[in-house]
């Protein structure tokens, strides 16, 4: 491949297809899978899902083996990316872990809150109220505290 012929094999062009992975803009991620033999880990996926980058996530689905892991659904929900978050769990199977939802919560992203109560079965942890309320998310305590059972610890009232 080019890069090899002109390089040699490497870590640069790994971390360079995780990082440009997690861009925007694939056009470069493309051209380095189709230029550059190194593999790619499960991170590229990773941060193309927490970054909100759906185009991104779809394309590593049809075109990439290495897949993701449940980083992937924790970092799009902790920002806000609901979207991103639905096509995970409809297309993948990793899941995610309660720091979605307590992620989500800390960000304020109720919508995201609600619909990873309702289709998603890891649930939070007191962080998730704690931290709502440390960042100011009055809605966001509210809804935890009327329809989840973990509450929060003295740190909710700092």
């Amino acid at each position: 491949m080019w890069h090899d012929k002109k390089h040699g094999s490497g870590d640069f062009c790994s971390r360079a297809k995780v990082f440009y992975g997690g861009e925007s803009d694939l056009s470069i991620f493309r051209w380095l899978n189709a230029n550059c033999d190194a593999p790619v880990s499960t991170e590229a996926m990773d941060l193309a899902a927490t970054n909100g980058h759906y185009d991104n996530l779809s394309w590593y689905h049809e075109n990439r083996f290495e897949g993701c892991t449940t980083a992937a659904m924790d970092g799009a929900a902790s920002n806000g990316y609901l979207k991103v978050v639905i096509w995970l769990n409809e297309n993948r199977s990793e899941g995610c872990t309660t720091a979605a939802m307590d992620g989500a919560a800390r960000n304020g992203y109720l919508e995201v809150v609600k619909w990873l109560n309702e289709k998603r079965t890891e649930g939070c942890t007191t962080a998730a109220m704690d931290n709502a309320a440390s960042n100011g998310h009055l809605e966001v305590v509210k809804w935890l505290h009327e329809n989840r059972t973990e509450g929060c610890t003295t740190a909710a009232l700092e």
